[in-house]
C-alpha cells in the first residue's frame, strides 16, 4: 500500500464512525401551529421566561428585564414536563389584543394559566427585589437554520403575544 493513502483511509474510517450532524437535534423538535394554519418546526428549542425585577422603594422605571430558560412548563407553583406532549392554547380577543385564556397538555389536562412563582423561576433573586413575570416564549432554530422566537403566553398587560395570525401560537407538539 502506498504511504500517502494511509491518511486518506484513516480519515474515511474516522468520518464513518461520527454520527451525521443533526441526528440528535432532530429527535427533539417542537412543531408550532400558528393561527393562520401554518406550522414551524424548531430544533434545539427551549422554553424561556421573561420577567422584570427592581429593588423595593425604587421606581418601576429602574426595572431590568431578565430571561430564564427552563425545560419545564412553569405555571404558578407547579411545573409540567412537556417532552413528548402536546400543548393546546385557546385565545380570547379583547380590545384588539389576544390573551391565552386556557392552556392544556395532553398528559396533564386543562391547566390554570398563571404567572410562574418567584421560587420556581427566580429562586436566587434577592428578597428585596420586586418580581414581575412578563411572558413565556419558545425559541429555537428552524430546519433551515434560522433562529426564531415566538411569544406563547403573556403574564402581564405590558406584553402582547400573538397580535397577528402569523405569530399567534395555538398548539405546540413537543416531539
Amino acid at each position: 500500500m502506498r504511504p500517502h493513502l494511509i491518511p486518506a483511509f484513516a480519515a474515511l474510517l474516522f468520518l464513518s464512525a461520527v454520527p451525521a450532524p443533526g441526528q440528535d437535534e432532530l429527535s427533539s423538535v417542537a412543531t408550532l401551529h400558528l393561527a393562520d394554519g401554518t406550522s414551524v418546526a424548531l430544533v434545539e428549542w427551549k422554553l424561556t421566561y421573561e420577567f422584570a425585577a427592581w429593588r423595593q422603594k425604587e421606581p418601576v422605571s429602574s426595572a431590568r428585564s431578565q430571561t430564564r430558560e427552563n425545560a419545564m412548563l412553569l405555571l404558578g407553583k407547579k411545573s409540567y414536563s412537556v417532552k413528548g406532549d402536546t400543548m393546546t392554547l385557546t385565545h380570547v380577543e379583547a380590545d384588539d389584543t389576544f390573551r391565552v385564556s386556557s392552556m392544556s397538555l395532553r398528559k396533564a389536562g386543562q391547566l390554570k394559566v398563571e404567572a410562574p412563582a418567584r421560587e420556581g423561576l427566580a429562586p436566587d433573586l434577592e428578597k428585596n427585589m420586586i418580581y414581575q413575570p412578563r411572558s413565556l416564549d419558545i425559541s429555537g432554530k428552524t430546519l433551515s437554520g434560522i433562529e426564531r422566537s415566538f411569544c406563547v403566553a403573556s403574564f402581564s398587560a405590558l406584553v402582547d403575544c400573538g397580535s397577528t395570525t402569523t405569530t399567534r401560537v395555538v398548539k405546540i407538539d413537543f416531539n
